[in-house]
């Protein structure tokens, strides 16, 4: 029973009154034995007490050094737990100044033109100058493909030539070059020597080989110019015939009639044309692809809107070419081949056919 009152605190089991054991004197024996027994266990709750706050203030001290050599060895840790993002900052819209200056104008890129010579007419005609008119048509209206180049001519206002060099034959673009003509175009056919085959007169001169097949010619008279057939044409009374070019097949006969012997093959190649039209007018037709059959070309002359009279065929193929002088640079297209002999529009000379107004591009 004492053992284990020693181990419980005086302050339990002190009488009421009593708390503080020096109140114990001059009590009776018991009564003081009983103090004593207080006394004592105070004394020990004292040092064990004292010695407890020691023992926390050097914990605490050593925690506050420890601490205060962590921080200043170490950066700051961050957190492990990543806490509520912070609500991002709406930056408030940059105003732009306002120019005073004018705005310039933004440059859209030009498209490419065709150059143009003069105004189309209702017909799709261009004038290239006084008594020259140029035209680009479809070979293939419905599927709007193929390129048949027309040059329109009125003979009074120009003079024509046919020119022929068969020791040195040219490009067409190199005979327009050479010449200074305002038009130049390939005619007749040639063999491998460069000489023309069927007849052809120039400068006073005829030249070439009489051929069967020829069926027409290309006539340049004392009035103006004019296409006909070799059979069934009689030449009228003091016509006087300058140059001439013959060629085959006549496409139109007398009227705008299609020729029914043309041959009906299926052979295509750029072509050439010469033809006169009901007023008078001299066209040159050609056709810088292989576009037609020789029928194919007739029919489509006869059902074209040219009111064509009579047409011939010039040789093509390689040889077809087309040069017209206009403002804005040469129009039509190169022959492939040298060629020895060409017909050329040039300006009017005063005293030769017709009026013209002989002005020089």
């Amino acid at each position: 029973m004492q053992e284990a009152r020693g181990r419980i605190s005086g302050s339990q089991f002190a009488p009421a009154g009593l708390s503080n054991p020096a109140e114990c004197r001059g009590f009776g024996n018991p009564l003081r034995a009983f103090c004593d027994l207080l006394r004592m266990q105070d004394a020990r709750n004292k040092k064990w007490g004292l010695a407890i706050l020691v023992g926390c203030l050097i914990i605490m001290a050593l925690a506050a050094c420890e601490a205060t050599i962590s921080a200043a060895s170490s950066p700051l840790a961050l957190p492990t737990q990543a806490g509520p993002l912070l609500p991002t900052r709406t930056l408030p819209p940059t105003s732009t100044p306002i120019s005073t200056a004018p705005p310039v104008p933004t440059l859209k890129p030009s498209p490419t033109l065709i150059p143009t010579v003069a105004p189309l007419t209702v017909d799709g005609w261009q004038t290239v100058r006084s008594g020259v008119y140029i035209r680009e048509m479809l070979a293939d209206p419905i599927s709007k493909t193929g390129r048949v180049d027309v040059v329109k001519i009125d003979p009074a206002q120009v003079d024509f030539h046919v020119r022929y060099q068969p020791d040195a034959p040219l490009r067409v673009r190199d005979w327009y070059s050479n010449t200074q003509a305002l038009i130049v175009i390939n005619s007749s056919f040639f063999d491998g020597a460069n000489h023309a085959v069927g007849q052809l007169t120039a400068d006073g001169k005829s030249d070439g080989q009489v051929h069967q097949r020829m069926e027409g010619a290309f006539y340049l008279t004392g009035v103006g110019a004019a296409v006909w057939p070799l059979q069934g044409w009689v030449k009228p009374a003091g016509l006087q015939i300058v140059e001439s070019v013959e060629s085959f097949p006549m496409l139109l006969l007398p009227g705008g009639l299609l020729n029914p012997n043309i041959p009906d093959d299926a052979r295509v190649a750029r072509r050439t044309v010469v033809a006169v039209d009901r007023s008078g007018n001299l066209l040159f037709i050609v056709t810088p692809s292989s576009a037609f059959t020789l029928h194919g070309l007739g029919v489509w002359l006869a059902n074209s809107d040219l009111n064509i009279d009579t047409a011939l065929n010039f040789d093509g193929g390689s040889s077809s070419g087309l040069a017209v002088w206009t403002p804005t640079g040469v129009w039509g297209f190169d022959s492939f081949n040298r060629v020895p002999a060409v017909v050329t529009v040039d300006v009017k000379v005063l005293g030769t056919i017709g009026s013209g107004d002989g002005e020089w591009p």
